[in-house]
Formats: structure tokens, C-alpha cells, sequence
């Protein structure tokens, strides 16, 4: 089970353990959407989310397959707004990240963090080093490349690289057959 790698409140700790992450059901999916908006209000209200999250879903440079729109942008157009945005069911793996982060082994994530823990941020020469990495991982992993991919996008703007030096790691893992 995911730990939680932002501070939150008892009230949104009883929140978060109504919300089905995993579902397999849609009933299960249904009984997660009241509590999960309910749980994005208040780290909305409080300011819990780490402000590089929000720009994954808020900036349309972070958002490579957006054709120029942010992920909230594409709910808006959809004719989703504001407050209706948390309830809806496609916005349950934003609320997952927002919470626990990229969705990847800790081990992945050290190597990731440990190479920006001189400089402070990754490098594109940095970026050219860690894809092999990436995609090794993915193959080994057996993991589904567009799904990693999207992971080590995540990762890869949390050690404060561009969007470009992530889109590098994103259309790098991608690619994996």
C-alpha cells in the first residue's frame, strides 16, 4: 500500500481511506467520487498539493500529448468546470498523483532525485543518462510503456527539469517495445 508523501489532515486521512484508487467495479469507482471531491477541496483550500503537481495538471507545457491545452483545460473544453472538475471520475489518477506522487518503485525515484542532489535539478545531459535507465526498468518491470511513461514525465518535472527534458524521458519510455 502507497504511503501519502503530503501532510494531511485526520479528516482528509478518513477521506482518502473511502477512495477506491484501484477499482475494478463501478459501484466501487461511484462510492469514491463524493469522498474524492471532498479530499481535493481540502488540499485544494489548504494549499497541501506541492505546487509542481498542480502545473501537471494547470500548464499546458507539461501536458506533451495536449496538443497545446493543460489537462484542466481538457476537462473545461469537455464542459467539465471549477468544482465539478475533483468529482469527476477521469480526475481519480490526478488526485493519486497529487497525493502520493509518481507511481514508481522508491528505488527508481532515489536514482532519480540522488543525480539532481548536486546541482539541484536535472541537466539534459542528465536526462540522456537516465533514459536508458527508464527504459530498462520498463522492460524488466514488464511494466505498459505509455503508463511508465507518464510516471517518469511526473518524475522527471519533480527533480525540477524542464518539460522538454521530460518529454525526452516521456517519448523515451514510450518507445519501448
Amino acid at each position: 500500500m502507497r504511503v501519502p508523501d503530503i501532510e494531511l489532515t485526520e479528516r482528509e486521512i478518513e477521506l482518502l481511506a473511502q477512495i477506491n484508487f484501484g477499482h475494478t467495479r463501478h459501484d466501487e469507482l461511484n462510492a469514491s467520487l463524493a469522498p474524492m471531491a471532498a479530499l481535493s477541496a481540502s488540499l485544494l483550500d489548504r494549499g497541501a498539493i506541492p505546487e509542481i503537481r498542480l502545473l501537471y495538471f494547470t500548464d499546458p507545457e507539461r501536458n506533451p500529448s495536449g496538443r497545446g491545452k493543460s489537462r484542466q483545460q481538457i476537462f473545461e473544453k469537455n464542459g467539465t468546470a471549477e468544482a465539478e472538475i475533483c468529482a469527476h471520475p477521469h480526475f481519480l489518477k490526478f488526485l493519486e498523483y497529487f497525493i502520493y506522487g509518481p507511481d514508481l518503485p522508491k528505488t527508481v525515484i532515489a536514482k532519480f532525485k540522488d543525480v539532481t542532489s548536486c546541482s539541484g535539478y536535472l541537466t539534459g545531459g542528465d536526462v540522456n543518462d537516465l533514459a536508458p535507465e527508464a527504459r530498462r526498468f520498463v522492460r524488466s518491470s514488464r511494466l505498459n510503456p505509455q503508463d511508465a511513461a507518464d510516471e517518469f514525465y511526473k518524475l522527471v518535472l519533480e527533480c525540477d527539469a524542464s518539460p522538454s527534458s521530460a518529454e525526452s524521458i516521456y517519448k523515451s519510455v514510450r518507445a519501448v517495445k
